[in-house]
Formats: C-alpha cells, sequence, structure tokens
C-alpha cells in the first residue's frame, strides 16, 4: 500500500487534552516535548518517586542533547476528566491494566494510540472498541536511567495509520501533535508497519538471550545467519497472515529475510552489518528490563510471533526458542550468555 507524507498544522486541535498513560522513557520524552510545543498535556504515571522528579523537571538526554522540562503529572486515581487524546506508553504487561483504570473517561471520540514496543493493537482494540484505536510505530529508541532521568538512543520517525487503512481526519489531529516530538508519515498499511517493526524487535530479543548488546550479537558470522532465519520466521507468519511487511524507514525491505538465494543472503547479511553499526550500543530491552528486576516484554513481541505462527500453523523454532529462554532468564533458570547461540541454531535444525 501506499504511504503518505502530509504536511501543515491544523490550529484548529491545537487545544486539545492530551493524556499519555505512563511517563516511562517514551512516555517522558514526547512529553517533555509536547509541553516546550504548549501542547496541554497530562502524564499519569504510579511510581510515585518518578512521578514527582517528573513534576520538578524530567531530566532528558542522549542523542537530541539535555534539557529539563518540568511536567504536569498525576498518579492513575487522579484522572477525573473525559479523555481526548491517549498515548498509550505503559509496559505491554500493563496494557490491560491501564485501559481498565481509564474506562470510566473513555467517550465517543477518545482517541487512543499506543507508542508501545509490543505488537499490542489488536489487544487494546477488544478492551476498548476498534473505534478508538489509532495504530503507531516508533522509530526511535528510549532507555530510562533512575527516577526522573530519560535517555534518548536514536532518533527516527512515527508512522502512524488506521487500523482500518483509511485516511481519517483524527490522524490529521495525530500527525499535527505527534510533529511536535518526531516527524511522522501517515499510512494505511499500519499492520505492514507494525509487522516490519516486530521482526525488528524480536531481532533485538534474539540479542538479549546472549547476553549481549546488539553489535556484539550481531558481529560473528555464526550469529547473523541464525538471525537471518529468526526474522525469516516473522516474515513468514506475516505474510501468511495476510499482510505485507512494509519498508523500515523508507530503506530496507525486511521480505528480503525470505530470499534463500546467495544474492538475498548477502543483502540480509549487509542490513544486519548496518543495523549493529547504527545500533551496536543498544542494549536489548528484554536483557534491560531482567536486569532491572521487571518483567519483560517478550510475550507480545517474540511470543506475539510464536502464537500468531500457532494459530496459522506456520512455525517459528528459533522465536519459540528465545521466547522459552528469556522467560527462563526471567525466573533466573537461565544466564544470558553468547553460548546461547548454540540453542537458537539446535531450534532452527529441529
Amino acid at each position: 500500500m501506499r504511504t503518505y507524507r502530509i504536511t501543515g498544522r491544523f490550529p484548529e486541535r491545537s487545544f486539545v487534552r492530551i493524556t499519555i498513560i505512563g511517563a516511562g522513557a517514551i512516555g517522558s520524552i514526547c512529553g517533555v516535548y509536547l509541553t516546550k510545543a504548549g501542547r496541554a498535556v497530562t502524564l499519569v504515571e504510579p511510581w510515585r518517586e518518578h512521578l514527582e522528579r517528573i513534576k520538578k523537571g524530567a531530566y532528558i538526554d542522549g542523542v537530541r542533547g539535555e534539557m529539563t522540562v518540568p511536567l504536569n503529572a498525576i498518579m492513575p486515581g487522579e484522572v477525573k476528566e473525559p479523555l481526548e487524546l491517549v498515548l498509550l506508553a505503559v509496559k505491554s504487561g500493563k496494557t490491560l491494566e491501564a485501559l481498565e483504570n481509564i474506562r470510566p473517561f473513555i467517550h465517543a471520540d477518545t482517541v487512543v494510540v499506543s507508542l508501545q514496543n509490543g505488537f499490542n493493537v489488536d489487544m487494546i482494540a477488544s478492551a476498548i472498541g476498534r473505534e478508538h484505536v489509532v495504530g503507531c510505530v516508533i522509530g526511535w529508541g528510549a532507555t530510562s536511567v533512575g527516577p526522573g532521568h530519560l535517555t534518548q538512543t536514536s532518533e527516527g520517525r512515527f508512522v502512524v495509520g488506521e487500523l482500518d487503512g483509511k485516511l481519517s481526519d483524527r490522524l490529521g489531529m495525530v500527525k499535527d501533535i505527534l510533529s511536535d516530538i518526531s516527524e511522522v508519515t501517515l499510512t494505511q498499511s499500519i499492520y505492514g508497519h507494525l509487522w516490519s517493526k516486530l521482526s525488528i524487535n524480536c531481532l533485538i530479543a534474539g540479542c538479549g538471550v546472549l547476553g549481549l548488546n546488539v553489535g556484539e550479537a550481531l558481529a560473528p558470522e555464526r550469529n547473523k545467519r541464525v538471525f537471518i532465519q529468526l526474522v525469516r520466521e516473522v516474515m513468514n507468519v506475516a505474510t501468511a497472515c495476510g499482510v505485507r511487511p512494509e519498508m523500515v524507514e523508507g530503506v530496507v525491505d525486511p521480505l528480503i529475510f525470505t530470499r534463500t538465494d546467495t544474492e538475498g543472503l548477502d543483502t540480509c547479511f549487509r542490513i544486519l552489518d548496518m543495523m549493529a553499526a547504527v545500533h551496536g550500543s543498544i542494549k536489548p530491552g528484554p536483557l534491560q528490563d531482567i536486569e532491572k528486576g521487571w518483567e519483560s516484554e517478550v510475550d507480545y513481541i517474540t511470543g506475539y510471533c510464536v502464537k500468531k505462527g500457532l494459530e496459522i500453523e506456520t512455525p517459528t523454532p528459533i522465536n519459540e526458542k528465545v521466547h522459552a529462554l528469556i522467560k527462563g532468564m526471567e525466573a533466573k533458570r537461565v544466564i544470558p550468555r553468547p553460548e546461547n547461540i548454540g540453542l537458537l541454531e539446535a531450534a532452527a535444525k529441529g
């Protein structure tokens, strides 16, 4: 499907009340830029220490420089008025709880945009109705350093689209608002973009079971061969679901990973080398979560791919093993280490 870039602002929409549910790295950074732009934005966050810090001043550093901006932030129980635009930025495992907390304040025109890492749009739609949900893929990354301190680790754009593929009026409003944070592209194929992002996240999760950052995990040729097969599994599931994965950042066609000829494999090797060069210092999200004592989002990333594969009888043995290893890491039964690549190789061979 064609992807549309729509320019121009919508001044009549500038007074939309924005509520960001979850003031972690993504939520707080979005809150900072929207606040700086003069938007009416409130963050909702249950972690009291972090909440108090960002109210005094959220400190942001990383690829776009440093700044400290006080944010309007409240506890979940303090939401009292009807919601207009909701940016959902909680960890995937907290999605349904967060939606239940705000359900009394969702009205006919409430729009909910998921800024989450997991493949959650269908879960959200089932909980509150598809008519409220707008899909979104974030091409930039961030991490929480500590209470009140967030780091943006990479730059990129938002891709936003209706679940039914229509170019609705409200997409213009969402584009206008998110443009205060980063570039925004509107699409008629949001599921294609979500599956492409899922393939990247599944790859990064695979790096996590090795206990390495992305660059280290992708360096050995042996590892690259396994991760090419891992991404191929995700692409096979997407296409079996009737989805055509979209270009990543308008540059990389993830379907190249389905090719097994020499030219196709050589291209895949170059793509992984490029990814390692650009994102090499990034520590995989599941590894970060587990080191902090948090539950990872693997059930909504790798686990989602595995579940969909089972539903449509499309095998995902490497992703199944990654999912099992990360669940083992959460339970402290598995140690993340480079030697785990052998377990992924064995899974690939059956």
